[in-house]
């Protein structure tokens, strides 16, 4: 009997564990995408902004802001959890971050440095 609920417990660990991992493989695939964002309220007015999350071969969320040119600008590091994502890059010689967290299917909301209102919209990909 101790042998069936050794065995039993063990199952149950490992079907956790694994279950587990694959929840984790999967955090921030609501991100991956391009993204058209607009942070309200700057000194220079409103300001629009392209921001594109990919995931690497090691299965690791990237990314990179993008200019009107095309220019993209990669990020230096990124944290995410869940719904929420924030982005670190530099520009002008400035350390940036950007936090967003999912409201919709394809609309987020947050904050640039924590002084500015930040909303977004997933850009359709073309198939």
């Amino acid at each position: 009997m101790k042998q069936i609920r050794f065995i039993l417990a063990a199952m149950l660990l490992f079907v956790a564990f694994a279950a587990n991992a694959q929840e984790n493989k999967e955090v921030g695939s609501f991100f991956v995408g391009t993204w058209n964002i607009t942070v309200k309220g700057t000194p220079n007015g409103d300001s629009n902004m392209k921001v594109v999350f990919k995931r690497n071969a090691e299965g690791k969320i990237t990314g990179a802001t993008c200019d009107d040119q095309g220019k993209e600008t990669p990020f230096t590091r990124l944290e995410v959890k869940n719904d929420k994502i924030t982005a670190y890059w530099v520009a002008q010689g400035y350390d940036v971050y950007l936090y967003l967290e999912k409201v919709a299917d394809n609309k987020v909301e947050g904050s640039m440095m924590d002084m500015f209102d930040a909303v977004g919209t997933k850009v359709k990909e073309d198939k």
